[in-house]
């Protein structure tokens, strides 16, 4: 009697440690679609982002942004208007001034290449990109990441051109 019960004890936690061992921790993987962002107080050169132009603190109600993360590869639109774009053509059709191009395209930015993730850290490696020092041989923008659920929380700190102090934490709900 009592090496049986010992038997399915054992039986048990086998069967438990097991199950523990065949679930795999959840993918970042997927379709993200921002839906806030996390601004510190510090400098738009300490950041080093194109955020210099937005107040500090939590950013909710951002444009749509959407971040496609497949098998070691990415693709990523941000926009950082804090406003919508201005409707309508330019003043002069044909000739925009530059004022009028940067209120348009400035704050969007967009992005594809390859990511490796280790630990808690992504590593993007841009192929294409509307931002010319993203496309630089080497190049590269490192990012701390959390994963919450359906919660996806991405902190820049390093790029190939140094360590990033305080960096905008940009979240995303998972689309699919």
């Amino acid at each position: 009697m009592f090496i049986s019960k010992l038997i399915a004890g054992f039986a048990f936690w086998v069967l438990l440690a097991s199950l523990g061992v065949a679930q795999s921790p959840p993918s970042i993987q997927g379709v993200w679609r921002n839906i806030e962002r996390v601004i510190p107080a510090a400098s738009a050169s300490d950041r080093r982002d194109p955020f210099g132009h937005v107040p500090t603190g939590v950013q909710r109600g951002v444009q749509s942004g959407l971040l496609i993360l497949t098998k070691g590869y990415f693709s990523r639109t941000t926009d950082t208007a804090v406003r919508p774009r201005p409707k309508g053509g330019y003043a002069r059709p044909g000739a925009p001034t530059v004022e009028e191009l940067q209120a348009r395209w400035g704050p969007f930015a967009a992005n594809a290449g390859t990511y490796e993730l280790s630990g808690d850290t992504i590593t993007l490696r841009a192929v294409v990109s509307k931002e010319a020092r993203d496309q630089v041989a080497g190049g590269f923008a490192r990012l701390r990441v959390e994963l919450a659920g359906d919660t996806l929380s991405l902190t820049p700190i390093e790029t190939s051109e140094g360590r990033i102090v305080a960096g905008v934490t940009s979240r995303y709900v998972r689309v699919e």
